[in-house]
C-alpha cells in the first residue's frame, strides 16, 4: 500500500511540473530550456520566504511570480532580441543559476526541517496518516490547477494562444500580437513550473541548488508519454499531462523497487522518452522546429476554426 501512495504523491507532485511543460511543449509547440531554471527559482524564493517567517500561501504567490519574470526573460530574448528559441531557454537557465544562488544567500543548499510548510503534518492528526495527509492536499492542489488550465484554454486568449502555436501566422491575421502571447505562453508555463518547485521544496524540506537538473527530460517524458497513450481518447491536454507523470514516477518506483541503482534512473528517463518519441515520431518535428528558431509552420490550426474576435472573454 505504501509503495502505491508514494507513487501517487510523487506523481501528482510532479505532475504540476508536467502542466507548466505541457504549455511550451505542447500549445507554443517548442521545449523551453529555462525549465531548469525556473524549477529551483520558485524552490529557493518560497524556502527563503519561509524561513523569514512568511506564511505559506505568500511563499507560493512569491515563487509562482519569481517564474513568471523568468518566462518573460525567455520571451523577451526571443521576440526583442530576435534569439533562437533553444538558445533563449539556455540564457535564461544560466542567469538564473546565479540568480538562485544569490537569492539562497551564496548558499548552495538550504535545510527546512524545522520549518513550517504546506505539508507539515496537524498536531491533531497521527503521524501514520501522513502519506494520506499529504495525498489528499496534492489532489486538491492538482485538480483545482487543471480546472483552472481548463477554463483558461476556452477563453479567448486561450484559444489564441494555442493558434500562436500552431500557426503564429494566423494570429497576426487575426489583429492580435503575437509577441504578447508567446510570452503569456513562456510566463504561465514557468510560473507553474516554479510552483512545482515551491512544492517540492516544502515536501522534501530542503532546497538544493542543482535540484533543476535533469528536470526537463524527465517533465518531457511525462508529456510526451500521456499523449502517446491518451491522445487518441481525445483526453484533455492537462488530463494526459497529469497521467503521464503518475506513469513515470511508477516507472521510476518500479526501477527502485527492484533495486537498480539510483545512477540508472537517468538512463530509465532516456529510454521512456526514446520509446515515446517512437510510438509518436511528430513530436521529434517539435523540437527540430525549436533547433530552427521555430515559427515556420505553414498550416491552417485546427484551432483556427473555433476561434473568433467576437469570442467572449
Amino acid at each position: 500500500m505504501n509503495f502505491w501512495l508514494d507513487v501517487l504523491i510523487q506523481g501528482l507532485l510532479y505532475s504540476v511540473l508536467a502542466l507548466g511543460v505541457a504549455l511550451t511543449f505542447k500549445v507554443l509547440q517548442r521545449p523551453d530550456l529555462s525549465v531548469e531554471g525556473s524549477f529551483p527559482l520558485g524552490a529557493v524564493i518560497s524556502a527563503m520566504a519561509l524561513t523569514s517567517g512568511l506564511p505559506v500561501p505568500i511563499a507560493l504567490i512569491m515563487a509562482a511570480l519569481g517564474g513568471w519574470c523568468a518566462g518573460q526573460l525567455t520571451a523577451w530574448l526571443q521576440t526583442k532580441l530576435k534569439i533562437q528559441p533553444l538558445l533563449s531557454g539556455i540564457l535564461t537557465m544560466s542567469a538564473l543559476y546565479t540568480l538562485n544562488l544569490m537569492i539562497a544567500g551564496n548558499r548552495s543548499n538550504l535545510p527546512l526541517f524545522q520549518t513550517f510548510t504546506l505539508f507539515t503534518l496537524p498536531s491533531w492528526m497521527s503521524v501514520s496518516l501522513t502519506r494520506w495527509y499529504h495525498l489528499s492536499l496534492l489532489l486538491m492542489i492538482v485538480f483545482s490547477l487543471k480546472l483552472l488550465l481548463d477554463w483558461f484554454l476556452q477563453t479567448k486568449k486561450g484559444m489564441i494562444l494555442q493558434v500562436a502555436g500552431d500557426n503564429p501566422k494566423l494570429v497576426s491575421a487575426l489583429g492580435e500580437n503575437l509577441s504578447a502571447y508567446q510570452a503569456l505562453g513562456y510566463s504561465l508555463s514557468n510560473a507553474i513550473i516554479a510552483l512545482c518547485g515551491a512544492l517540492v521544496v516544502m515536501m522534501t524540506r530542503f532546497y538544493d541548488l542543482s535540484m533543476g537538473f535533469g528536470i526537463l527530460v524527465a517533465a518531457l517524458a511525462s508529456v510526451v508519454l500521456g499523449d502517446s497513450l491518451l491522445s487518441s481518447t481525445g483526453a484533455k491536454l492537462t488530463t494526459m499531462a497529469i497521467f503521464g507523470s503518475l506513469l513515470y514516477r511508477f516507472t521510476i518506483a518500479s526501477a527502485l523497487a527492484l533495486r537498480l541503482h539510483p545512477s540508472s534512473l537517468r538512463l530509465i528517463t532516456a529510454l521512456i522518452l526514446v520509446l515515446a518519441l517512437v510510438i509518436k515520431p511528430s513530436y521529434g518535428k517539435t523540437i527540430l522546429t525549436s533547433l530552427k528558431g521555430g515559427d515556420n509552420h505553414v498550416s491552417a490550426s485546427r484551432h483556427s476554426k473555433n476561434i473568433s474576435l467576437k469570442h467572449p472573454k
